[in-house]
């Protein structure tokens, strides 16, 4: 009868025990997989630029002046140093190679220039007045790798500089009586030359690293030589005309880039509520 009983319980111990061993030897649910974070705009990316351009010194282009042979050309030719702001939208083609297109505005750079038939002795004549600066350029730039989140570039550029001068005036000063056949001494009434605007080829050459500051934004510095061709004057009541070539520019820039591509959707949506208890 013991045995019996010893057997009775043994098999309802297998009986009770069974549908949780069952149960383990299911294949269990598979665990949820976080999906990747949702990248905004791809490789696009705003930029905002601050600007202070060195101008070389023009090459003198006015034209001889049939009326006025011995007239020599201008002398101390020089621009001012100007700040400017400018802005633009750009493209990561890949980690290596990006393209943008940017506008510039630069201030107004005053110039002066001199010339006296007589180098100086009887009289002289001045010319001066302001030139104004708009680019528009494309460019293309190489990265090359990033470092501590820096990454330095090289790019070039091409397209459309317009340049505007204005306030333009020719004056002539005589240091001897009647140097310019009127009579008396000292400043002569100036020759005001209307302004005008000149569009041209432009392109630019540009060195310079930028810096990962975080959610999208970098620190951007380099210096750009870019080339703006040619300016020149309207025609005053003289026939006179100021022009110059082979203008350009050294120029700093620094400013701020925002990468569409490395702002991720979660970085904007605000972050869910902690539930203290847990549950």
């Amino acid at each position: 009868m013991i045995g019996w009983r010893i057997l009775h319980a043994t098999a309802a111990v297998v009986l009770l025990a069974s549908p949780a061993a069952a149960a383990d030897l299911l294949p269990s649910a598979p665990l949820p997989v976080a999906a990747p974070p949702e990248t905004i705009g791809g490789g696009w990316y705003l930029r905002g630029d601050f600007t202070e351009s060195f101008f070389e010194r023009p090459v003198d282009a006015t034209l001889a002046d049939p009326a006025d042979p011995g007239l020599p050309p201008l002398v101390g030719l020089r621009l001012s140093r100007e700040s400017g702001y400018g802005g633009g939208i750009g493209y990561h083609v890949n980690e290596w190679l990006r393209l943008d297109a940017t506008v510039d505005q630069r201030g107004p750079a005053r110039f002066s220039a001199y010339s006296s038939r007589s180098n100086f002795v009887t009289g002289s004549n001045i010319e001066a007045g302001k030139i104004d600066v708009l680019t528009a350029l494309v460019n293309v730039y190489a990265d090359l790798g990033t470092w501590w989140g820096l990454t330095p570039y090289l790019g070039v550029g091409i397209g459309v500089a317009d340049k505007r001068m204005h306030g333009n005036y020719s004056q002539t000063t005589c240091i001897e009586e009647g140097c310019d056949g009127l009579a008396g001494t000292g400043p002569r009434d100036p020759a005001f030359r209307p302004n005008r605007s000149v569009a041209s080829l432009a392109w630019a050459l540009t060195a310079g690293a930028s810096y990962r500051l975080g959610a999208g934004f970098s620190l951007d510095a380099a210096y750009r030589y870019v080339d703006l061709g040619r300016a020149k004057s309207g025609i005053d009541a003289f026939g006179g005309s100021s022009r110059f070539k082979e203008l350009a520019a050294n120029e700093v820039r620094v400013g701020l880039r925002y990468d569409f591509g490395g702002t991720h959707l979660g970085q904007l949506l605000p972050a869910p509520h902690a539930d203290p208890y847990g549950n």
